[in-house]
Formats: C-alpha cells, structure tokens, sequence
C-alpha cells in the first residue's frame, strides 16, 4: 500500500514540474510567479507576455515578455542595437546600455514616465528555435513611490535573472502547442 502512495506522489510531483515546463502558462522570475495573460502567435514569430495572477496585461507592475521573430535576418547584436537606438530615440532621458555577447545580446534601459512611475527594461536576443530567426526575453518592472528606491539595487539582480535564463524555454514557447 505504501508502494502505491509513494508511487502517486512521485506521479504528483513530476505533473508539477511539467506545468512550469517551457510551453507552460506559468513561469516563476526573479520569486515572483506570473502567469500569461496575453500572446499572439503566428507562423513568422509572436508574443507571450506574463503578469502577475492579479494584474492585466495593460495594468502590469512586473512582465516577463517572450518574443519570436523567426522571419528575421538580424543578429542579436543587431536587434539589441536597434532596440537601444529606438529607446534613446522616444525617451531622450533614458538611461540605455547594451551588452554584447557571441551570439547573443541584452539591451538595458530605465525611464521616468509623466507620472513619476520608473519603468525597468531588460531584453536579451538570441537565435531562434532550429536556428530559425530570432527570439528575446524581457524583464520589465514599474515603479512607484517608495519602490522606486530599490531600483538602483535590484536592477543588477534582475539584469542577472536575465542573463542567467535559459533561452530554450523561449524558443520551445514558439515551437510547443500551447
């Protein structure tokens, strides 16, 4: 009898771990769990964004973005320094910074919006699924008030998470049924 039970509770534990797995609707970043709340995929690529349980896809205050432009011709390099331009570009005040990597690249930047909230991205490129185009990642947080006096420490922390993830839960989010 107790065969059986550790049996079942081995089967629990690894449907468990499945539904976190890449073509999952959930995922846990930097301890915070998310869950998709909005995608739109395609045959030349798409977009799966994850929020907090309680929070909309426009009314976020942390996301996790996955992207896929598998139609691209682009290196990661190339996207991170078109990203880069692009943001210096609409938000002069911006602070941006790129990293570049072999074959892959992050693009930091922080702005202030009109109504004071701060807005953390961090985006890192790499090849696409099967070598197929392009995919990134994106960590985005808004802050307010007194969280914005955390941002010069956990900024770092969550450019890391980045840097640390791993690309091919992105690729298999874009080559997974979901």
């Amino acid at each position: 009898m107790s065969r059986i039970c550790c049996v079942a509770l081995a089967s629990v534990l690894l449907l468990g771990r499945a539904s976190a797995a890449p073509g999952s609707d959930s995922l846990t970043f930097v301890g915070d769990p998310l869950v998709a709340k909005s995608d739109s995929l395609g045959a030349q690529g798409g977009l799966i964004e994850f929020v907090q349980p309680h929070e909309s896809a426009g009314g976020w205050t942390r996301l996790v973005g996955y992207r896929a432009f598998l139609d691209s011709r682009q290196s990661a390099a190339d996207a991170a320094d078109a990203l880069a331009r692009q943001a210096r570009q609409r938000y002069p005040a911006a602070a941006v910074t790129t990293y570049g990597r072999r074959t892959e690249s992050i693009v930091e930047f922080s702005l202030v919006t009109p109504d004071g909230t701060i807005e953390y991205n961090v985006f890192r490129y790499a090849v696409g699924p099967s070598e197929r185009g392009l995919v990134s990642l994106q960590y985005a947080r808004r802050l307010r008030g007194s969280d914005t006096d955390t941002m010069t420490v956990q900024a770092p922390r969550w450019a890391a998470e980045i840097a640390r993830f791993d690309m091919n839960r992105v690729r298999a989010a874009f080559t997974q049924p979901r």
